[in-house]
Order: structure tokens, then C-alpha cells, then sequence
């Protein structure tokens, strides 16, 4: 290690401190969520989720608009936020009420155009998280900014055991799709008392032109980013609501989610500190030197699990849901592929962030849209639901890295194979592991002894296989947590060796 400043000691420490504490929080924040869709889903008919899948684009598209991007101001960790905050406030009440005023006046549109009528009072109702959001957006920014995960996974955990206990009693009684709607609105709002409850400090409404130009010089294109990321991510809902059928869309939303669980697991841990952490390293001119390590440690974790999503994907979904939802198997195999890229890329997006260059991010996520859409058409047409996946996986690999790559080398000063050659070894043995897995897996009719089976072989042959990398990802951490040390200014940790 080099030596480096009682600074970066601190940010260090606490960065490592509140990456363990995020990724608790996610564990048991998936394993309620997962659980609770496990026991929806088999009350709920696939028809409903559709339904749900239309509201949730609606919601997240009005979300991501809200509060402008101006929380990213404040999440970075440069700025005084005695100075930001109550703008930032201000900004996030004004916009996330307007939003949520338009999505409910125009749920019966917005729900034609997904070609299921039945989802507008579900859109209406999933609507009103819009504005809890919006209230809660600078407590909750100040709770990441100052690495306070460890507080936060009670806060999330209660959100997510109230919308269990909701959802539940109401799928019994019959609510369908409004069950989903009304459980997450109790759980919004348990959210919003919990961050109000643990930030370290609370701000009333206020407004600074000066310091919301500034905001909103930084915030809109992130803004407009996030809203081309969600579209590129939800166009294929629409397609398939449009193409095929609202049961097809209700076992694609099954199998994107499912898909999506370890990108969504992986990239929430890391974003509990990346902003913050890349905000302060880029300020301090470190951040290139670094960013390939965090590409590395992101890899060697994400790698292997999506690799074993694709192998074991029909015994999979079986286990978890039910034979009623076996055709979904299909578009969680090809759909396995994206969600190991999606990884990179969102942490790619957050160096972007890190560095301030939130204009170069919007224009990616803008060629990844229009390179999507025509893609995800064909895929459709040719393959059904599994079309979609294949679609989101060549697009993925063959534009949207690639650009990343080339705009990181300007944004950080970094080469191309220094961001990426600590992937290619977790890519290689998830790729071994992952035929390993499926080769004992096929000829086993038992879904979960198949299941059990090329997960255990599949896992041992990636441990083996990257014994050395692993060994050193997990000495890294805990010298940060023991000796309170952070990154080193320079080096690459990464040998290239297994």
C-alpha cells in the first residue's frame, strides 16, 4: 500500500464500511422481496403482472424525471451541503408533484398505449410513490452521502416487510394487480418516515437561483440520462405488450427480474458508496488510477452468478415460481447474458457520475436506445420473449460497452485494457462454471436436485478456478476496514494472474 492521507484513510474506512453494510442490506432486502414475489406469484395470475409491469414503466419514467437530477449535486460529496440541500429540496417537491399529477390524468392513455386498459388504476395508484419520493429525495441523498448504510437497512428492511405484509392479505382477497399497487405505496411510506428518522441532518424547502443553475447544469443531463436508461430498459415491455400478449409480458417481467437479480444486487451495493467515493477520488485526481480495480471486483462477483442464472435457468424458475411459469425460462437463459453486462455498465455510469461528465452520459445512454429498439423489434418478430433477451445482450456487447470504454479512456486518462483486462479472467471461468453447471444439470429431471446440483459443481469449479483474484479481493477489503486505508493513489492491484 502507499501511504496516503488521514483523508483518504477516513474515506477509505468508511467507504469499505458502508459497501459490507450495503451489501447486508441488499441480502435482506432481496431475500424478503424475492420471497414475497414467490408467494404473489402464485396467487396472482401472470395477466396481473402485466398490468403491474405497465405501471412500474410509468412510475419509474416520472421518477427518474422528478427531481431533475439535482440530488446528484448532493450525493457527490464535494459541495457544502448546508448550501445545496434546501434547493435541492425545493426542486424535488416542485417537480415530483407535478409528475405524479400528470401520470394519474394520464393513466387511461398511458395504458392504452402498453394496449392493456386494465392497468390505469393500477398506474394511478403506483403513482402516489412519485411524490413520497420526491419528499423524501434529500434525506435519503444525505444518508448516502455520508455512508450511512448501516442505519439504512433497517429503514429498507421495514419498507420492504410492510409491503409483505400488505400484498399478501390483499392477493387472498382478490385485488390482483391492485394488491402489487396499494403494498408498495405502505412501503414508500415507511421508507419516507425511516430516512426523515436517520439522515444527519434535516433541511426545510428553500431555493438559490445561483446554486440551482449550478445544480441543474450538473442534474439535467443525468436526469435526462437516467430517463433514456429507463426507456432503453422498458422498451421491450412495450414491444411485447404491444406484439404479443399480456400473459407473455407478465412471464417476461417474471424472467427480467429474476435475470436482473444480481446486476440489481451487485450494482445497488456499489452504488451505496460509488458516487460519493468516485466524486471524491476524481477531485483528488486518483480516480483513473483506481477505476480499473472497481471494474475487476465488480466483475469477480457478478460474473459467476449470471453465468449460473443462464445454465440453470428452466429448473430455475420452476423451483422459484412454479411449472406455470416454465415458458419463461427461455427469456431468462438468453435474457442471463444482459444482466452480467448490465453490471459493467452501470459501473461505467458511475464513474461517468464520479467524474462530473453527466452530458457524456447522456449521449451513451442515447446511442444505446436507438440501438436497442431496432434490435429488440426483430428479436421479437423472430423469437418471442426470448428475442427480447437476445436483443439486450448483442446490443449490450457489441455498443453500449465498447462506447463506455471510449469515453471513460478521455474522462479518466486511463487506457481501454486498463479498465477491462480484470474482467477477462472472472469472464472466462463464469464461462466454465457455467457449462459446467448445465452439463450436470440437464440430464437431471428433478428441477431442484438439477438446481442444487450445477450450482454446486458450477460454484466450486469458479472458486478454484479464480482462487489467487479471489483470495486478494477479499485481503483488499479487509486492509481497509483493519487499517483504516484506502485505495492507493496508483498501481493496478490486477496481475492478470487467476
Amino acid at each position: 500500500m502507499t501511504a496516503v492521507s488521514g483523508q483518504d484513510r477516513t474515506l477509505g474506512n468508511r467507504a469499505a464500511s458502508a459497501t459490507l453494510w450495503g451489501g447486508v442490506n441488499m441480502a435482506l432486502g432481496r431475500i424478503v422481496q424475492f420471497a414475497t414475489t414467490i408467494i404473489v406469484a402464485r396467487m396472482i395470475a401472470p395477466e396481473h403482472f402485466g398490468a403491474l409491469a405497465v405501471a412500474i414503466v410509468v412510475q419509474t419514467i416520472a421518477t427518474n424525471m422528478a427531481e431533475l437530477g439535482a440530488t446528484a449535486a448532493l450525493a457527490r460529496g464535494t459541495g457544502d451541503p448546508d448550501k445545496i440541500a434546501p434547493t435541492v429540496f425545493s426542486i424535488a417537491l416542485v417537480t415530483s408533484g407535478v409528475m405524479t399529477a400528470a401520470a394519474i390524468a394520464l393513466a387511461p392513455a398511458l395504458a392504452t398505449a402498453f394496449d392493456d386498459p386494465a392497468a390505469t388504476p393500477v398506474i394511478q395508484v403506483l403513482s402516489l410513490t412519485i411524490l413520497l419520493q420526491g419528499a423524501g429525495a434529500v434525506p435519503s441523498t444525505m444518508v448516502w452521502r455520508e455512508f450511512l448504510q448501516k442505519p439504512r437497512v433497517v429503514v429498507d428492511l421495514c419498507s420492504l416487510v410492510t409491503v409483505l405484509v400488505l400484498v399478501v392479505p390483499m392477493a387472498l382477497d382478490g385485488w390482483g394487480a391492485m394488491a402489487l399497487a396499494w403494498s408498495r405505496v405502505g412501503g414508500q411510506l415507511v421508507a419516507l418516515a425511516g430516512y426523515w428518522i436517520i439522515t444527519p441532518k434535516r433541511y426545510a424547502p428553500g431555493f438559490d437561483r445561483t446554486v440551482a443553475a449550478e445544480i441543474l447544469r450538473l442534474g439535467m443531463p443525468l436526469a435526462m440520462a437516467n430517463l433514456v436508461v429507463f426507456v432503453t430498459l422498458n422498451v421491450d415491455y412495450l414491444l411485447i405488450g404491444r406484439m404479443l400478449d399480456p400473459t407473455a409480458l407478465g412471464l417476461y417481467l417474471l424472467a427480467f427480474n429474476l435475470a436482473g437479480l444480481p446486476s440489481s444486487v451487485i450494482t445497488a451495493i456499489i452504488r451505496a458508496t460509488a458516487v460519493p467515493t468516485f466524486g471524491r477520488l476524481f477531485a483528488e485526481g486518483t480516480l483513473g488510477a483506481v477505476a480499473g480495480r472497481f471494474v475487476a471486483g465488480t466483475s469477480y462477483c457478478a460474473f459467476p452468478i449470471s453465468a449460473m442464472v443462464i445454465a440453470l435457468s428452466h429448473p430455475l424458475i420452476v423451483v422459484a415460481y412454479g411449472d406455470a411459469w416454465a415458458p419463461a425460462g427461455i427469456a431468462l437463459a438468453t435474457l442471463g447474458v444482459f444482466g452480467a453486462t448490465r453490471i459493467l455498465v452501470e459501473v461505467f455510469a458511475d464513474l461517468c457520475v464520479g467524474a462530473g461528465r453527466t452530458v457524456w452520459l447522456f449521449w451513451l445512454q442515447v446511442a444505446w436506445l436507438v440501438s436497442l429498439t431496432p434490435a429488440l423489434i426483430v428479436g421479437i418478430q423472430w423469437w418471442g420473449i426470448a428475442g427480447a433477451g437476445i436483443a439486450h445482450a448483442a446490443v449490450a456487447c457489441l455498443v453500449v460497452i465498447p462506447l463506455y470504454v471510449v469515453a471513460l479512456k478521455s474522462v479518466l486518462a486511463v487506457g481501454a485494457w486498463e479498465l477491462v483486462r480484470g474482467s477477462l479472467v472472472p469472464l472466462a471461468a463464469a464461462i466454465i462454471a457455467g457449462s459446467t453447471a448445465w452439463l450436470a444439470s440437464v440430464s437431471v429431471t428433478e428441477p431442484l436436485m438439477a438446481l442444487l446440483l450445477g450450482g454446486f459443481l458450477g460454484g466450486a469449479v469458479y472458486v478454484a478456478l479464480t482462487y489467487r483474484r479471489g483470495r486478494l479481493l477479499v485481503q483488499t477489503l479487509r486492509g481497509l476496514l483493519r487499517e483504516r486505508t484506502s485505495l492507493p493513489a496508483g498501481g493496478h492491484t490486477d496481475t492478470g494472474e487467476s
